[in-house]
């Protein structure tokens, strides 16, 4: 894998994470088809129907009752996945932005919060126009990459700064980092995955070559396949970048970069 030294992959971890209790510090999946490939996973959502009207129901929810507490003194996007709620945007203050953050942390269903509100004047209408035409590009960009899931990720754009969510594989994470910070204009990457345990794995494996006519095949136990045929970015170059997990806890929490 290439070495990207123009833009920074971040990854999103719970080493830092603060509790409710004590310190209280948006986009569509594009859908494609089905599996063509012995190899390849399904790349539609790969949440649950129950998953993703829960994740629904808290946009709806937190959308909600942020504009109604802040109005015009915020402009909060809500992003959830599997019960991870992301928040971008801009509040006038550090108290909007902790108690935006609560709002989100006691919602029913959500596990933690990621708050990446700035706290300062609302972003111009030129900034928003540029982080939707990024929004496109970048959306466009996953749709017809060699090897990405682009309907099993959410992307979010925040002043030119890439958010990306889903359940992926290790492989499939590294690849869509790298093909993301490949974009003119991109800023920051931010990786908020999930990633697969090899049994996820085999078992979407296993659906992806049903709906394609395909035998199912059965790895050897404890092995892990790559989606990408001919790529070994298991194996990448000094300085490549990479994503690691990014896995719930159990209570709802607010965590900071």
């Amino acid at each position: 894998m290439k070495q990207l030294p123009t833009t920074r992959i971040k990854v999103l971890a719970l080493a830092a994470v603060l509790g409710v209790s004590g310190i209280l510090a948006g986009c569509a999946p594009v859908i494609v088809g089905g599996a063509a490939a012995t190899t390849a996973l399904v790349a539609t959502d790969r949440r649950t129907v129950g998953q993703q009207v829960s994740d629904k129901e808290i946009d709806l929810k937190v959308s909600n009752e942020v504009q109604t507490k802040f109005g015009q003194t915020a402009r909060i996007n809500v992003s959830s996945y599997d019960g991870v709620v992301l928040l971008t945007g801009d509040a006038f203050s550090e108290k909007i932005r902790g108690e935006a953050a609560a709002i989100a942390a006691d919602t029913p269903q959500v596990k933690s919060v990621i708050n990446q509100l700035y706290v300062g004047p609302l972003a111009s209408f030129s900034q928003i126009m540029s982080d939707t035409w990024l929004s496109s590009k970048v959306k466009t960009t996953l749709l017809t990459a060699e090897g990405v899931p682009s309907g099993a990720v959410l992307v979010t754009i925040e002043r030119d700064d890439v958010y990306l969510q889903g359940l992926v594989t290790q492989a499939e994470a590294d690849k869509i980092a790298e093909v993301v910070a490949s974009i003119s204009g991109v800023k920051e990457v931010y990786t908020l995955f999930d990633i697969m345990t090899p049994e996820q794995e085999a078992a979407f494996r296993a659906s992806g070559q049903r709906q394609s006519g395909l035998p199912a095949s059965n790895p050897s136990p404890g092995t892990t396949t790559s989606p990408i045929e001919g790529d070994n970015i298991n194996a990448p170059a000094a300085g490549a970048p990479s994503a690691q997990p990014v896995e719930a806890p159990t209570t709802p929490q607010v965590r900071p970069l």
